[in-house]
Formats: structure tokens, sequence, C-alpha cells
């Protein structure tokens, strides 16, 4: 029999629980009382927190619906399951955030449809009427993102859905009979007031669509993607802010503004990213030649100028078999950590830190857009 491993040993094993790894921690937990009593450990938990401080992918939200599997699916290297009556699969995934999921609920079975506000680790549901057009992109956060919240229990906490749209009026038939238009429209819901604020127009004065991908967080304002690579920005805190007071005078054009991509040749398949130094980023992929480029936001006295930081050739880096089955980008970390892309064989995540290395974490392939769902539920069993 072997010798018990000596106390002062077992809260270092224990620190290296992987936070992908949920039913890990369950499995020490049961080991026995002084495993329990060091994993509730106050201390134990805050040594955790500080060798793991970025939450995990635990899985993906997708809109294939061919694929008739659950909205989420986990990581190939997580332990995380969703409720297997939680496959939302009428319903159409529109971002994730902080440990929420975005849906558009379409399901006519149901009196109404609308949005819809998902916790996956607590089960939590919370829906509501639209109030501008779903052709709109939106997002979801915390509504304590811009004060600093860590997003570490937050999960059941109040919310905002930000929503953004190209077009002159409210409604589809208006902006496709129009066509690209340089009025931009932006308003957002809040779900302790269970009301959408006022809603917001003005010129940017370029023309453009905005495009099916996710939205970046970067300081107080949502950025959403358009037309190669251009950017509208949502300074939604600070309207939030302004609108509290009572001085509510406001300029629309404070709060909607545009930032035009990297001057040269259009960007193509493009995702906005927080830069490494937490300011704002870009990642486009040139899928013939399956180099992707990440470019980062710099001020230089009282503009701002893209820079072009890196180059990785993904062909060194993934298994593509077939060169007419080129990789395409379908996601990003919500903290700017990786960016995922779907080959034929899977999704690979690729590190945008300073090494760059890919690892597997989907089996499902060819999925042009997935939003990955990051959520610190490891931890959570630690308290």
């Amino acid at each position: 029999m072997a010798p018990p491993l000596p106390d002062d040993v077992i809260p270092g094993i224990l620190l290296r629980l992987s936070p992908d790894d949920p039913a890990g921690v369950v499995r020490a937990a049961a080991v026995c009382k002084a495993w329990r009593l060091i994993l509730a450990d106050p201390s134990f938990v805050a040594r955790y927190r500080a060798l793991h401080p970025s939450a995990p992918v635990l899985g993906f939200l997708h809109n294939q619906s061919l694929l008739h599997i659950s909205r989420l699916v986990p990581c190939t290297s997580s332990s995380f399951r969703p409720s297997p009556a939680a496959d939302h699969h009428m319903r159409h995934a529109h971002d994730c955030r902080h440990g929420r999921v975005l849906f558009y609920d379409y399901d006519y079975r149901r009196p109404t449809t609308g949005f819809a506000v998902w916790d996956p680790i607590a089960g939590d549901l919370h829906s509501f009427e639209p109030n501008i057009g779903a052709w709109t992109q939106q997002a979801v956060l915390c509504a304590a993102a811009a004060d600093g919240c860590d997003h570490r229990g937050c999960g059941g906490g109040p919310f905002i859905v930000a929503a953004a749209a190209m077009g002159f009026g409210g409604d589809d038939v208006t902006a496709g009979i129009l066509g690209k238009s340089s009025t931009a429209q932006a308003q957002f819901y809040s779900s302790e007031t269970g009301k959408w604020s006022i809603h917001i127009y003005t010129d940017v004065g370029t023309p453009f669509d905005l495009e099916d991908r996710p939205a970046a967080l970067v300081g107080d304002s949502l950025y959403f993607v358009g037309d190669s690579g251009i950017l509208l920005r949502y300074r939604y805190d600070l309207l939030r802010r302004r609108l509290g007071k009572k001085d509510r005078f406001i300029i629309d054009s404070d709060y909607l503004s545009v930032i035009k991509p990297p001057e040269g040749r259009r960007l193509g398949n493009v995702f906005v990213v927080a830069a490494e130094d937490g300011g704002l980023g870009l990642a486009n992929l040139y899928e013939e030649s399956s180099r992707l480029y990440l470019w980062a936001r710099e001020t230089v006295g009282d503009a701002g100028q893209w820079v072009r930081r890196r180059v990785i050739d993904l062909k060194t880096m993934l298994p593509i078999r077939r060169l007419e089955m080129r990789p395409c980008l379908c996601g990003v970390a919500e903290d700017g950590s990786a960016i995922f892309v779907s080959t034929e064989d899977g999704v690979f995540a690729i590190g945008l830190g300073s090494s760059s290395k890919a690892r597997k974490v989907s089996e499902v392939g060819n999925v042009n857009l997935m939003y990955p769902f990051m959520s610190f539920y490891t931890e959570s069993l630690l308290l």
C-alpha cells in the first residue's frame, strides 16, 4: 500500500485542478473530509483564483439546425454538461458573454416570441419583448461590466442587451429597399428596469451593413463589425449614465461613431477582438492563403491608426487536408485570449498571447459562426 501524501503537498495538487473540468472538483471533494475542507477554505479559493485568472471555455453556442444537436456543445476537454432539457433547438443564438447567452425565440408553439437570456449554469431564463428589429446585431453583457465586475459570480445578476443596426427605419422592409445606409441606430435593454432605452440615430457618414459577427466589449464601448472591418462603436454605458441624470439632453453622435478599417486590401473574414494591451484589435483571415492577421488600434496625437502586430500561418498549425476546404474564423474569446478557427476536422483555439498554439476544442466542423461560452463554474464549486 502506498504511503499517504504529506498534508502540505495536497493543496498544491488540488490547485492544479483544471478550470474546465468541474467534475474533477466534485471527485476531489468526494475523496475525504480533509480534501473537502481544503477545497472550501477561503484562502485556497483565493490562491486558485490567482493561479487561474481567466474563465475557461466550457462550450460553444451554434445555429447549425441541420446538426440536430443541442445549441450548446461542450468543449472536448471539458466535463461540463448543461441540462439535457436545455437544448434550445427552437432558439437562435445571438451572443454569449459574462456567463450569459442571448437567444431569439422563434418557436411558434410558445405564446410569444422574443429575446431570452439564459444562464447555462443556473438554468435561469429571462424573456422579454424586442423593441427593435430582429435584423439588428445584439450583445449581452453584465450590467456592471463597465464598473470593474470580475464576472466570477454575476451570472444571475442584472444584465444589459445592446442592439445596433444600420438603416433609416425600424423594420426589415425599409432596410431592404434602401440598401446600405449611413444612418446608425442603437438601443439597449436593462433587466433592472425591464425596459428599453431611448432609440438613438446618427449619420456616421459612411454607408455600410453590419456583419453577422459578435461584438467586442472594450472599455465602456461595444464594437460591432461592418463591411470589410469597418466598426460601429456604441458607447452604451456612457449613454446609460447620462440617462440617469436630470439633465438628459442627448447628442446621438456622442454615443454612435465609426472607426474605419486598416487601409489597403479588403480584410475579408473579420472579427473584432480585445488587443493584448486591453485596447481595440482586429483579426482577419485571408482564406486563400490561410494566414491570420492581427491588428491593434493605436493613438497617434489626436487620431488613431491601425498597426499590424502579427501574422500567423495556419497551414503550419492546423490539419488542413484538402486545399479546397479552407479554414475560417468562427469565434473569439470574450477576453481576447484566443480566436477560434473552423475546419472540416473540428474547431481549434488559436492562442493570441505571446505564444500562438492550436488546441482542438470541438469535433463539430465546418461551422461558420460559434459563440464561446466562458464561465468560472468550476471555481464556484469551491465556495
